[in-house]
């Protein structure tokens, strides 16, 4: 009775991990790069940089830089300095 006991035991502790491929759960992970639209606009250099940057750049405050604008998505970091 006791070997019986044994075999069912192991038989099902066997048989988690088996089923584990069927519940969805993927071994290995998707390196899939979420698409983003990236997009350049001009802007005024002082709405970017503050005065040091704008210096150590060599720009005046009035000249046009052109950068890339990012889409929001919304939350991106929703740490314990956000409330979360």
């Amino acid at each position: 009775m006791t070997r019986f006991a044994l075999t069912a035991v192991l038989a099902s502790l066997a048989a988690v991990p088996a089923s584990a491929g069927s519940m969805g759960m993927n071994e290995r992970p998707e390196f899939v790069r979420p698409s983003m639209t990236a997009m350049t606009v001009d802007r005024r250099a002082g709405d970017i940089y503050d005065t040091r940057d704008l210096a150590r750049r060599g720009l005046s405050a009035n000249d046009i830089v052109q950068v890339t604008a990012l889409p929001r998505g919304g939350m991106v970091d929703f740490s314990s300095r956000n409330g979360g």
